[in-house]
């Protein structure tokens, strides 16, 4: 459990440290925590040099495998200055299968990426239209299927609903937009 809870606090670790840098407890604040199925639509805050700094995101985060060959995969969607970024989170050493990271709908694949770096763990972020792209096929799709090995061998299939993602994204923009955090309507 502490594993888990650990790597859930990563991805916001430079985020959990003091604005000197130090590593400290985070000091984010959460106003705002909705949970839609597997999607979580999430806001906080904290003071900055005198100044009240908001983010809001969604995130999904999946431990599939626990001790000792821990391993885990998750998704933040934040707001950008051109609309949205979306991360996912993937560790060094993964490797997808060719058609292993996609978004399927009813009758078919809606979305799906052969970028190296999505495929191997290397970084895996999406900007603008091609964030963009991702949304509408995580609106109008089913489910987001992850078929990979990972860092240590095993074979591994996710697959995250996405059945009650319009929720969350709704929850999401009301809650950046009242924040004044997304520049864009999406």
């Amino acid at each position: 459990m502490r594993w888990l809870i650990l790597f859930l606090l990563a991805p916001i670790t430079v985020l959990a440290q003091d604005l000197q840098g130090n590593d400290t407890a985070s000091n984010w604040r959460v106003t705002h925590f909705e949970s839609h199925g597997v999607w979580n639509s999430i806001c906080d805050e904290r003071e900055e040099y005198g100044a009240l700094k908001q983010r809001c995101y969604i995130r999904r985060a999946e431990v599939f495998s626990y001790r000792p060959n821990f391993g885990a995969q998750y998704i933040f969607i934040t707001p950008a200055p051109d609309g949205v970024e979306i991360e996912f989170g993937i560790e060094p050493g993964t490797l997808f299968s060719h058609s292993g990271f996609r978004i399927d709908r009813e009758q078919g694949v809606a979305w799906r990426t052969r970028r190296p770096g999505c495929l191997t763990g290397l970084g895996c972020t999406f900007k603008g239209p091609r964030a963009d792209e991702i949304v509408r096929a995580m609106l109008e799709g089913v489910e987001y299927r992850f078929v990979f090995r990972d860092r240590h061998g095993q074979a591994q299939d996710l697959t995250w609903p996405l059945q009650e993602f319009d929720a969350a994204w709704q929850d999401f923009q009301q809650q950046a937009q009242a924040r004044n955090l997304l520049t864009s309507q999406h």
